[in-house]
């Protein structure tokens, strides 16, 4: 089977430091969200998710704010059409209203639908994960992967709870351990050279084992 261009992605990615679902996944979700504040930002589509949502989630309406550049003016367009709505959904309420104005004011405020970029991720992970249960029976796919940082902990949950042939998930849990079994030998040896008696032998790429078993087990920061 031929790689597609989603596999193509992943065995770039094999290289990269860190689980690659989610470094592609990130930087999808990234360009997702710069495109949606510079070119769809007046689109009645983009209003109408932004509205159900009730705004971004904290992770993603952050990511905006401080990591797309001049956003502002995108997120007022977008925002003020929400406060708007979202105060017409919850009606007139006076320090002596009763409690259905109370109850209508509260269900204004739950969302009626997924923020938009996480259903973005989402997607991106789905096809992601489908493309690399498709390839790793590939010899070249295969050592790009077992080469690489395997995937965290999440994404190897969602992987093998896929629907997939049962070999798929047999190979990928034989090389994830493989690259467990290396990083827990790190581990070992970054704590045995920090005991007091070995305190002066030089720190080789057990080095960073800690930050990458934070990244195994968890995944990317600020991925959700």
């Amino acid at each position: 089977m031929p790689l597609s261009s989603r596999a193509y992605e992943l065995l770039q990615a094999f290289d990269q430091p860190g689980c690659p679902i989610c470094r592609l996944t990130a930087d999808s979700v990234h360009h997702y969200l710069e495109a949606l504040m510079y070119e769809y930002v007046n689109e009645v589509p983009t209003h109408m998710a932004v509205r159900a949502a009730r705004g971004f989630c904290p992770s993603h309406a952050w990511h905006i704010q401080d990591e797309i550049n001049a956003s502002a003016l995108g997120i007022a367009i977008l925002y003020e059409g929400l406060v708007r709505n979202m105060l017409n959904d919850m009606g007139e309420v006076t320090p002596d209203s009763g409690r259905r104005q109370i109850t209508q004011a509260a269900s204004a405020l739950k969302p009626r639908g997924p923020c938009p970029a996480c259903e973005h991720r989402a997607t991106v992970e789905d096809h992601l994960l489908r493309n690399l249960l498709d390839h790793l029976d590939q010899d070249e796919f295969a050592g790009g992967f077992r080469r690489s940082a395997g995937l965290c902990l999440p994404h190897l949950r969602m992987a093998l709870e896929r629907p997939a042939p049962a070999v798929a998930k047999a190979l990928l849990i034989t090389f994830q351990q493989g690259i467990w079994w290396q990083l827990q030998q790190d581990l070992a040896e970054f704590v045995r050279k920090n005991d007091y008696r070995t305190i002066r032998d030089t720190m080789g790429d057990e080095g960073t084992s800690p930050r990458r078993a934070i990244e195994q087990m968890s995944g990317s920061k600020d991925l959700r």
